[in-house]
């Protein structure tokens, strides 16, 4: 019996010996390939920094180091559809990130790729992030809970109750509706082809409503076929092949 004990622990040690060259290989030459990509962007070879620093997502997955160069070449080479995506991906992993922010409103704007005037509700719902308004949900009813639990104790005059019970309320309902707004947008699509065109019915014959720019941020809402159904930024909405668009988080 010890024996077996013994074996089975130098094979453990034994394959953690093995498989430790094999993981600082592969990191060395994905230190090589990121090297790689970025000379190809300084040598203005934005085609193979593209292909080198895909690799890399396909390497190791997201990052929003990779992400945003990864943007920075698709959008040296012209490619506006997948410059925004990549900027919209790399934003949600550094939120913050005011270079990131400020390149991808410059391709907008360079594009010609301006949102339609929010009305003011929507305005008020996009103030925070769909996070931070799910924590202002949560805080309302902490808030109103621990009032109720202090009011068990401590009587409060019949003004005060309303007016704290109110305004609670009041908080939780405002969250409420922002946090499912933000939530219904959460995920929007890009259009990554140059040539797109929103359809009235999810057929290749149907008519055309109008052409829609590459970069546009979509928010698909159905699917029928080879098709989505889409609300773009303008509040256009209409049919465009599936393949047209690539969402932001992209669930495949």
């Amino acid at each position: 019996m010890k024996f077996f004990r013994l074996r089975y622990f130098f094979s453990i040690i034994l394959s953690v010996l093995c498989i430790q060259p094999a993981i600082s290989n592969g990191g060395e030459d994905e230190d090589q390939l990121f090297r790689q990509a970025n000379e190809a962007y300084s040598r203005q070879e934005y085609d193979q920094a593209i292909t080198h620093y895909e690799q890399l997502t396909k390497n190791t997955g997201f990052s929003a180091a990779v992400l945003y160069n990864l943007a920075n070449s698709y959008a040296r080479a012209g490619k506006i559809g997948p410059a925004v995506l990549n900027y919209e991906r790399a934003l949600r992993l550094a939120p913050g990130d005011s270079d990131i922010s400020g390149n991808l409103d410059l391709v907008r704007k360079e594009s010609g790729l301006f949102a339609g005037e929010y009305p003011c509700a929507e305005r008020f719902f996009r103030i925070l992030e769909l996070g931070q308004w799910s924590e202002l949900l949560l805080l309302s009813l902490v808030l109103f809970t621990l009032f109720r639990l202090v009011a068990l104790k401590h009587r409060f005059s019949g003004r005060v109750g309303t007016t704290v019970a109110s305004s609670c309320l009041l908080f939780f309902c405002l969250a409420a509706a922002s946090t499912f707004y933000r939530y219904r947008h959460f995920n929007p699509a890009v259009v990554i082809v140059a040539d797109g065109r929103l359809l009235i019915s999810p057929f290749a014959s149907a008519a055309s409503i109008g052409a829609i720019q590459e970069g546009r941020l979509v928010y698909p809402e159905k699917e029928h076929g080879d098709f989505t159904y889409v609300t773009d930024e303008t509040k256009r909405t209409g049919w465009i092949p599936s393949s047209s668009i690539v969402r932001v988080s992209d669930r495949q």
